[in-house]
């Protein structure tokens, strides 16, 4: 119990430090990471929090590489889930304009092996009526990338990923 309170508390005095002495240098990596400063301002508190929780002093980690590496993947996270809940509502919007569309599409959980089974044959049926650029952009599109990291990934134009994932997403709705 003593290592876990002194532990603690070098934790916390850490933290103190790197957040007096590094937070601009903090809020700049997570503003570019985010694109947004709110959203960064609440990435580098939940990093902070994630520090508090994790880090072990006796590891041998860096204190500021740790906590740098915590930040980026938060705000890696947070475009996503801000991508995802655009794509979502965008796509709800498209059903009728009810969410509660969408979720019903969705299948119950209590569903039978044979039915998970078919739906996994016409998942990979429709998959394989995809070209390859179209696979590789709606699988780079499903992973989180942007467009833009798509084009800079594959060495395509914005315009050729956007008619990749347009005609990808139509066979696939077909």
């Amino acid at each position: 119990m003593f290592t876990k309170k002194r532990r603690d508390s070098e934790v916390r005095e850490l933290a103190a430090r790197l957040y007096r002495e590094k937070r601009s240098h903090l809020l700049r990596i997570a503003r570019c990471n985010t694109g947004s400063a709110a959203v960064a301002e609440e990435a580098l508190q939940e990093a902070f929090i994630s520090f508090l929780r994790s880090f072990d002093p006796g590891s041998g980690a860096p204190p500021l590489a740790w906590l740098t590496t915590t930040l980026k993947r938060e705000c890696w996270a947070r475009r996503r889930a801000e991508r995802l809940d655009r794509r979502v509502s965008a796509d709800a919007g498209r059903e009728g304009g009810e969410p509660g569309a969408l979720l019903e599409s969705i299948p119950a959980p209590g569903r039978t092996l044979e039915d998970r089974v078919a739906e996994r044959d016409e998942a990979r049926w429709r998959l394989a009526g995809l070209k390859s650029d179209e696979l590789t952009g709606l699988g780079l599109l499903a992973a989180g990338f942007s467009y833009k990291e798509i084009a800079a990934r594959r060495g395509w134009t914005r315009t050729k990923v956007n008619r990749c994932v347009t005609e990808g997403r139509a066979a696939l709705a077909t």
